[in-house]
């Protein structure tokens, strides 16, 4: 009898234990942040379905000669579909006086040919320091769609006298989710060092047509 009753007592204890095992529970895997306590997304995306999201940091620079930023949409031919936007002291006739500013805008776009009307609706004033976004929706400058196929993303950054900086990336319009490599192409080093980075971290994306 005393035997039956200590491996009873013994079986119960082994099974408390095996349960009180199992029913510990891992810490939940954290999320990665940013270094700001918040979760960090992986990268930025598009507004919304057929459209193109650009994004850029902008680190403003004294003086003059700089601080000129334009960014447009090109087709297959080369030819500016819709200027997203321009800075102003460019666009609004600086072009004139200083002839280095944004020279790759200029000719492109034909701004020498627009209306007063036409560069008012392209022009902003230099932007704040810190991440910029600008949005394409796929239309042209007289706000109908523009075909799907293929386009330029391009983004230009007079740096400091002609010191001139282009970025550009090709995607297809009416295709899937797209993130764009940007390349860069620099003409020549400014002569003031601390406006290389006047521009950086451009990325853009597209967003391809919801089915």
């Amino acid at each position: 009898m005393k035997e039956n009753w200590k491996n009873r007592l013994l079986t119960g204890i082994a099974v408390i234990t095996l349960i009180s095992g199992c029913s510990g529970t891992k810490p939940a895997a954290q999320a990665q942040t940013d270094g700001s306590g918040s979760a960090s997304t992986a990268r930025e995306t598009a507004a919304g379905p057929d459209t193109l999201t650009l994004t850029y940091t902008y680190h403003p620079k004294a003086g003059a000669w700089s601080n000129q930023i334009a960014a447009w949409i090109e087709n297959e031919q080369g030819n500016v579909v819709r200027t997203l936007m321009a800075t102003r002291f460019t666009a609004q006739g600086g072009y004139q006086v200083r002839k280095m500013s944004l020279p790759v805008w200029v000719r492109n776009s034909g701004l020498a040919q627009m209306k007063a009307s036409q560069v008012d609706a392209l022009t902003r004033a230099t932007p704040p320091s810190g991440r910029q976004t600008l949005v394409w929706d796929g239309r042209d400058h007289h706000g109908q769609p523009v075909p799907d196929g293929t386009y330029k993303v391009r983004l230009e950054a007079t740096l400091y006298k002609d010191s001139d900086a282009v970025f550009s990336g090709t995607f297809r319009k009416g295709g899937q989710d797209q993130d764009i490599k940007m390349d860069a192409v620099l003409n020549q080093e400014p002569e003031q060092k601390a406006n290389r980075d006047m521009v950086s971290e451009v990325h853009a994306v597209y967003k391809g047509k919801q089915k």
